[in-house]
């Protein structure tokens, strides 16, 4: 059978109907949707003969969706093993780009971990301890990830023109029940709060989020902090908010009567998988290869450390430094006593980085292990940093008279987070 539709002009369009090879036919019988799609979408079957209208899947899989770095959690440039989070004033980095903070509890740690769900090698871990704490009003425990204007700027948020976006992830825990999830602007003035469910103990569960775009509020869109996206896990009631799945003003992070997970002992939680993109669909995660995800993550945090060594670690080596393999600088005081020499980032930066010197023998702060003349001893010697540029870095010392030089062994790290 096939339906023919003839224009008023040459040409047609056929419908025909595919033949059936089944001994006694079998009817197809397919149910469009009630309402239309938005511009681009297409038709598709759920195996039912039930059609929806969905992204294109040319669009789908379209590279540089996700706007979340290090979503799969590969990247761990500081090397911390596991870290204590405890009060730290402004949380800590534990994988790269993801911050987790967990006021007043004393036990908590982090980490990256290598249980993940199929299709994943790493996750982010968090490990509330032995001790079960609340938090006072203003206190604050999450796992957050910032996103720069620059990253945030196609969504095109706080414009009339904002799009929709979904995020996506994977989540396991061994405390089940309705946790709390949030993005609010860099300006603190607009929050959108929602929940979502764990619940099976100890199993990973996949999550999506989809949330309207703001047409309001302050939404950065160059090098500033634009976006914070945050898994709340029980902060202060300062922050609580009953307006759930809708955009608002003000600084509100969480639901009330979600899981407080730092107030259950030997709670855990684990994280990977996420994706930020455009659109009301979750699509398949983006997996980018690790040199292309740690370029990304350098643009926040640089470190001359191996991987596995976190930032002022004592090698407790001298020349040819098997182990370190730190930078090297020849200082010559060419026309006074100071001498400088400049070290060029293996990418840009953010913004103009704080930068820390290191040791390459010991990881004393400031210094840089130095050999001075022939036959002289190997001794720490001060280095001071003269300025810096998103670019290089410009390092000084002082020789102590004209003429003089010297070799110096050091590691530095660079950081522009948000």
């Amino acid at each position: 059978m096939s339906i023919k539709l003839k224009g008023s002009t040459d040409g047609s369009v056929t419908l025909q109907a595919p033949a059936d090879t089944s001994p006694t036919g079998t009817d197809k019988t397919f149910t469009l949707p009630t309402q239309d799609g938005t511009d681009g979408q297409v038709l598709a079957t759920d195996g039912n003969g039930n059609l929806s209208f969905a992204d294109d899947s040319d669009t789908i899989l379209e590279s540089n969706r996700n706007l979340i770095i290090n979503g799969a959690q590969q990247v761990d440039q500081r090397g911390s093993g596991s870290s204590a989070i405890g009060t730290l004033t402004n949380g800590k980095y534990i994988t790269d780009r993801w911050n987790v903070r967990g006021q007043d509890n004393t036990t908590g740690q982090c980490s990256q971990s290598t249980n993940a769900p199929a299709g994943f090698v790493n996750s982010l871990l968090i490990e509330v301890g032995g001790t079960a704490t609340t938090t006072g009003a203003g206190g604050n425990r999450f796992i957050r990830h910032n996103i720069e204007g620059y990253v945030l700027r196609p969504l095109r948020w706080g414009t009339a023109g904002a799009k929709a976006a979904t995020m996506s992830f994977w989540v396991k825990s061994n405390v089940t029940g309705t946790y709390s999830f949030c993005f609010f602007s860099g300006a603190l003035n607009q929050h959108y709060a929602t929940t979502y469910s764990i619940n099976s103990t100890n199993t990973w569960e996949y999550k999506t989020i989809s949330v309207p775009g703001p047409t309001s509020g302050s939404f950065y869109t160059e090098n500033q902090l634009a976006l914070y996206c945050q898994w709340d896990l029980g902060s202060g009631s300062n922050f609580q908010t009953s307006n759930l799945n809708q955009w608002a003003s003000g600084d509100k992070r969480f639901a009330s009567g979600r899981v407080d997970l730092f107030n259950n002992a030997n709670a855990h939680l684990r994280i990977t998988g996420v994706q930020f993109e455009a659109g009301s669909t979750a699509t398949q995660f983006e997996h980018r290869s690790y040199a292309d995800e740690l370029i990304r993550c350098q643009r926040y945090y640089e470190t001359t450390y191996l991987s596995g060594y976190s930032e002022g670690h004592n090698f407790n080596e001298s020349y040819p430094f098997s182990t370190s393999h730190p930078i090297a600088f020849n200082f010559i005081a060419s026309d006074d006593a100071v001498a400088a020499q400049s070290y060029t980032f293996q990418v840009s930066k953010r913004n103009n980085p704080t930068v820390r010197i290191f040791s390459a023998k010991d990881g004393a702060t400031n210094q840089a292990l130095t050999y001075k003349a022939t036959g002289g001893t190997d001794v720490n010697h001060g280095i001071s940093v003269v300025n810096t540029s998103p670019t290089h870095v410009m390092l000084g010392t002082f020789l102590g008279a004209t003429g003089q030089a010297n070799e110096s062994y050091l590691h530095l790290v660079a950081e522009s987070e948000l």
